[in-house]
């Protein structure tokens, strides 16, 4: 469950980051769009486990659009390919979420 709640947190702060500092236009688009995707997909991991690898993918796209999309000396692109890692390692070392457990089952009951 920490590892969700951090990428809620580096997915909005990326969102954010979009409005923060100048970026050229595609990078703004890349960045605040992966910063929602990526938390739409972090909260969807809690209902089902393998979005996570969809988040994962999305680090991806977003370090790749990093470096493709910005120069090389720009905070922009360090900062974009810092979050896309973050958010990769989050993402692989996120399990699957734990069952629910009932009552009945904790404590042997069957009504």
């Amino acid at each position: 469950m920490t590892t969700r709640i951090f990428n809620v947190l580096i997915g909005t702060w990326l969102f954010i980051s979009g409005f923060a500092w100048p970026h050229s236009p595609t990078e703004a688009l890349f960045t605040m769009a992966c910063g929602g995707l990526s938390v739409v997909f972090a909260l969807a991991t809690i209902y089902h486990g393998n979005f996570r690898y969809v988040n994962a993918g999305l680090a991806v796209m977003l370090f790749v659009s990093a470096i493709v999309l910005s120069s090389w000396s720009g905070p922009t692109m360090w900062h974009n390919a810092v979050v896309a890692i973050g958010l990769f390692a989050a993402a692989l070392f996120d399990g699957h979420p734990e069952p629910v457990r009932r009552e009945r089952e904790l404590y042997g009951r069957t009504t």
